[in-house]
């Protein structure tokens, strides 16, 4: 069966442009990038990541600005997003993938809405873990990891009949899948 649509789930970049590159490279194209907040800014408790380049990363939004998919994290200011030319940015965001609804937050406020999938970051604890018949999700971070994974990502596979979610190490390497078959 043949892929339809794949999206990068990214959350906690926090200006690492060497990091994100890393991904990139891994895994090659994609149609969307879901991003969970904490784009440029490394925040005050956090050290600087390293490949530290936001405005390299900036960049990168900005040119992508068409594909990316996202919401505003506790470290993005008025001028991050300013510099990414992105004037839209909510706390929360709802979409519909294959079909699923998808809930993207940060993870520092509540979200009291129901989905299919939902989409959070601010941890930098990468997640996946099904929950009567709920999806929660969360990338990690490629830049300032808190677990073991030596920072992680997501990716969202779509097809005919069925939904693929895959978390993997920067590494490239298959943390964990999940399978979602359409009826």
């Amino acid at each position: 069966m043949a892929e339809q649509m794949r999206y990068l789930v990214i959350s906690d970049t926090h200006g690492s442009y060497d990091k994100f590159k890393k991904l990139l490279n891994n895994e090659g194209e994609f149609d969307f990038i879901i991003h969970a907040g904490d784009y440029l800014y490394h925040g005050p408790r956090n050290r600087i990541p390293d490949g530290y380049y936001p405005e390299k990363l900036a960049d990168f939004f900005k040119d992508n600005k068409n594909r990316l998919i996202g919401v505003r994290g506790n470290c993005d200011a008025d001028v991050d997003l300013m510099i990414m030319n992105i004037n839209n940015l909510f706390t929360v965001k709802e979409i519909k993938i294959n079909g699923l609804s998808v809930i993207i937050f940060h993870g520092h406020h509540e979200v009291n809405k129901d989905a299919d999938i939902f989409i959070r970051g601010h941890t930098h604890i990468a997640e996946l873990e099904k929950e009567n018949d709920r999806i929660l999700l969360n990338p990690g971070s490629p830049s300032l990891p808190k677990d073991d994974t030596g920072g992680s990502y997501a990716v969202i596979r779509t097809f005919e009949d069925k939904t693929e979610l895959v978390l993997y190490s920067l590494e490239g390497i298959n943390i964990k899948k999940i399978e979602l078959k359409h009826k």
